[in-house]
């Protein structure tokens, strides 16, 4: 089953500075992984985790690039926080992360003039004053599925997915125009026909769409429409002030039983797409004190299969033997799993 992305909903009123479409995906997959892995822990992203879509799988380089781009944008996207006591207003600005390392390889290491890198691993910490808009216990969470996030085309689509996500059992979202203009990021010398033309009438679109996601059909936001209000003012139909959305709102038992589903499938379809990834990449980790190249798997039965690489006189790589490593059972299989994964090079 698919990934949940869940965040406090504070987490909605962040303007997301010019975020591309890609970037917002890998914000997002960023955020899944801080759920699964713990708030309090380092949290630690290879290259083959970001491969959840054709553009970001087939070409390293435009990963990096997404990743470089990416980087100076995160520490952009502040959260601000009043703080109001008797005497005094304050205005407390905080970043998501506390500390971020971007780790590349040298694309040809002996290679005096050759200076170009591509990315390997993203290491991140949770600012300490942010940990309540990730963690999944408290009750104002929004959830969504990760791989119906990234299928959406267009920034302002998934903008607008976050914001009416928290929703989605009332089925009725009001925003004051300002403030939905800023977190929309739409700009600033923008007619109300230009927002119309350009970003409300597509995001619609793109929201009340029919798509297959794990085999069903599913609608994001079923009826969505809008409506803008206006307050009374000098020209034709006065000032925009608000605006509202309305769609179909989600039974909370449905919500209720696809959790259930999700908390018993969701292991199953992350291991085997980390699998197939490892397949598909044919990618190299440590094991007692060995090279390994991971060459296929076995789900049902918990096996893996992958080579050894031995070094010889010369430095260069050579097959050795294969080697079948067995688990006992789908728990066993999941730390194997895991632990090959941790010792990826």
């Amino acid at each position: 089953m698919s990934e949940i992305v869940k965040y406090h909903n504070d987490f909605n009123k962040i303007q997301l500075p010019s975020f591309t479409e890609q970037e917002q995906n890998l914000l997002f997959l960023i955020f899944a992984r801080i759920k699964e892995k713990g708030i309090d822990n380092v949290i630690n992203l290879y290259a083959n985790d970001f491969k959840i879509n054709e553009k970001l799988s087939n070409s390293r380089e435009y990963l990096t690039e997404n990743i470089n781009s990416l980087k100076y944008k995160f520490f952009k996207a502040n959260f601000k926080q009043i703080i109001e006591t008797k005497t005094e207003v304050i205005h407390k600005y905080v970043n998501l992360f506390e500390t971020m390392e971007i780790h590349y390889v040298k694309r040809n290491p002996d290679d005096g003039y050759d200076e170009s890198t591509l990315f390997n691993r993203i290491t991140l910490k949770i600012n300490p004053d942010f940990a309540y808009l990730v963690n999944q216990l408290t009750t104002n969470f929004t959830a969504f599925e990760l791989e119906e996030f990234i299928a959406l085309s267009g920034k302002y689509a998934k903008t607008l997915y976050r914001l009416l996500k928290q929703f989605r059992t009332t089925g009725k979202a009001y925003f004051e125009w300002d403030e939905f203009c800023k977190v929309m990021d739409i700009p600033q010398d923008y007619r109300q026909s230009e927002v119309d033309k350009w970003i409300l009438k597509p995001a619609i679109k793109e929201l009340s769409k029919e798509r297959n996601l794990f085999d069903q059909i599913r609608v994001p936001f079923k009826n969505l429409a809008y409506e803008k209000e206006k307050t009374a003012g000098r020209g034709r139909g006065g000032k925009v002030s608000g605006i509202t959305f309305t769609f179909k709102p989600e039974s909370v038992l449905m919500q209720k039983l696809e959790k259930e589903s999700q908390k018993i499938m969701s292991d199953e379809q992350k291991y085997l797409k980390i699998l197939n990834n490892m397949k598909l990449n044919q990618v190299r980790f440590d094991y007692n004190d060995k090279l390994w190249q991971f060459n296929d798997f076995d789900f049902d039965e918990f096996k893996i299969i992958a080579i050894e690489l031995v070094r010889d006189e010369y430095e260069n790589l050579n097959f050795g033997n294969h080697m079948h490593f067995n688990a006992k059972n789908q728990e066993q299989f999941f730390k194997m799993i895991d632990t090959f994964r941790k010792r990826i090079r």
